[in-house]
């Protein structure tokens, strides 16, 4: 009941997700038109009384109902944990699903996009900017967080400041300014990865480039760094986002990820779907996410392993990660883990496991410990 009242609370203020605070615009707006009725109206108090008590009990339901306080709202990563070059300000695209409905035994779901930048330092929201499924983050470049846009059969590009939300450069500044690239682009955003500040990519000719912020060039190595990057990432989402390792090495972290799964200490969870979500080649550490048990609505546990002690260096529970998004995204900082579990971004001390930031994603707000 506590956690209902809660939500509940929180359900009246705009939090960022475009269709809860249309929703709530209207239910505020209305009830302030009639605040003016009843003003103008002052002669009329039996009246009033009976609107201002029915505008209370239905806005009150309809926020219960339909703004996202007694409704389920699961949300899941979309994009890999982006920082700032200060690793003061974390980016993020992510997706909330609306459940709309049954029909002939199917859930009818309406997904919603949000990019969201959180402050680490403060763990207080930083800003929101609405988006859609046509939008794909690639990552940090020219000062900003690079995202393709799919616009039917072609690619556009823009680039967003960490600091603020607002446009770097638009859409139409990339077309303008960069029309060789742009020709070229792609619909497809896994045809192109954004590696130390370069970003790579196929393009519609079939041909391979560089772009380096400035000036297009063919480049052969793009084919392997966007297969090494494939290979590694479908195990490790977002590693090449948070590690500056080369590309090459590929296959010595893919090996490693195995070797830490044979351990006697992580075979002991192999019932619970232990799953390794980033690893550190230099420091020759892994963490390790697992179900505390083998239903889906169990709370998910985090593990920094060590393999060059062979032992678990600490471990901590991470809360419940809903069934769309199964597997925590983590950003590997100088000091700490950024980690995104279902609806909460969680900032993790490396050595000490201790908790400096814990947000709510759905509300987009600091969490109350």
């Amino acid at each position: 009941m506590e956690q209902f009242l809660q939500r509940y609370i929180y359900s009246w203020r705009l939090n960022g997700w475009l269709i809860h605070d249309i929703f709530f615009c209207i239910v505020l707006g209305t009830g302030l038109l009639l605040i003016l009725f009843i003003v103008m109206k002052r002669k009329r108090l039996v009246i009033s009384s009976i609107l201002l008590i029915a505008f209370l009990f239905v806005s009150n339901l309809l926020m219960i109902v339909f703004g996202l306080a007694g409704r389920g709202f699961p949300i899941k990563s979309d994009s890999p944990i982006y920082t700032d070059d200060s690793q003061s300000i974390a980016v993020q695209m992510v997706q909330g699903s609306e459940n709309n409905g049954t029909s002939n035994g199917i859930t009818h779901l309406i997904a919603h996009h949000l990019l969201v930048a959180v402050n680490l330092q403060t763990g207080e929201k930083q800003w929101t900017k609405s988006a859609s499924y046509k939008e794909t983050l690639l990552g940090e470049f020219m000062g900003g967080v690079l995202v393709h846009h799919r616009d039917d059969e072609f690619g556009q590009l823009s680039l967003v400041d960490m600091e603020t939300g607002k446009e770097l450069l638009s859409k139409k500044d990339f077309r303008t300014q960069h029309p060789s690239l742009i020709t070229i682009l792609s619909n497809n955003a896994h045809q192109m990865a954004v590696l130390e500040n370069h970003l790579y990519l196929e393009g519609v000719d079939g041909k391979f480039y560089r772009f380096d912020g400035k000036t297009l060039s063919e480049d052969a190595k793009a084919q392997d760094y966007l297969s090494a990057r494939f290979f590694i990432e479908t195990e490790l989402p977002g590693y090449f986002a948070t590690h500056p390792q080369p590309v090459e090495d590929y296959q010595t972290i893919r090996d490693f990820s195995q070797a830490v799964l044979t351990e006697p200490a992580i075979q002991a969870y192999e019932n619970l779907q232990p799953k390794v979500v980033d690893v550190d080649i230099i420091e020759k550490t892994a963490l390790v996410s697992y179900r505390q048990t083998q239903r889906e609505s169990a709370e998910h546990m985090l593990l920094l392993y060590d393999m060059n002690k062979h032992q678990v260096l600490w471990e901590r529970n991470i809360g419940i990660i809903n069934s769309q998004q199964q597997q925590p995204t983590v950003r590997t900082l100088e000091n700490s883990y950024v980690i995104q579990a279902g609806d909460r971004l969680l900032v993790l001390d490396k050595k000490m496991n201790k908790r400096s930031v814990h947000y709510h994603l759905r509300w987009n707000r600091p969490i109350d410990e």
